[in-house]
């Protein structure tokens, strides 16, 4: 992926980028998150919030793999598998940071409302 592809896309307000990540999720069926050594996932948030960030293209996602994520690694989620996880999140009360930028600046949805709109970007996909 080129650099000025990746700043374009950077440069997206939080929306426009959650309904990037959703049509590059249902197009390719596959989702980026990061793990540490102990292939536990990195979260981001505050106030005892959990938000659980997700990037559409390992090449986004590796951008945050400096600080203190240095050491963490990108894994590639299958979205079949991912939607059914996103059952799981939703008990814990885990939300979803889709598609962070280098500022963090995201939307947060349930995991519920992220299975949702997977769900009807699919099956645009589909028909």
């Amino acid at each position: 992926m080129n650099e000025q592809k990746i700043k374009n896309v950077f440069a997206l307000d939080s929306k426009e980028r959650y309904g990037y990540l959703l049509r590059k999720i249902a197009d390719f069926e596959t989702i980026y998150l990061i793990a540490d050594n102990d292939e536990e996932y990195v979260m981001i948030g505050s106030n005892g919030i959990s938000v659980l960030p997700v990037w559409p293209e390992k090449e986004f996602a590796e951008l945050f793999l400096t600080d203190t994520w240095k050491n963490c690694k990108v894994i590639e989620y299958d979205i079949y598998d991912f939607m059914d996880w996103l059952d799981e999140l939703e008990k814990d009360k885990i939300e979803l940071a889709g598609f962070p930028n280098s500022d963090f600046n995201t939307v947060h949805v349930s995991a519920l409302d992220m299975k949702n709109h997977l769900i009807l970007e699919l099956n645009q996909y589909e028909q």
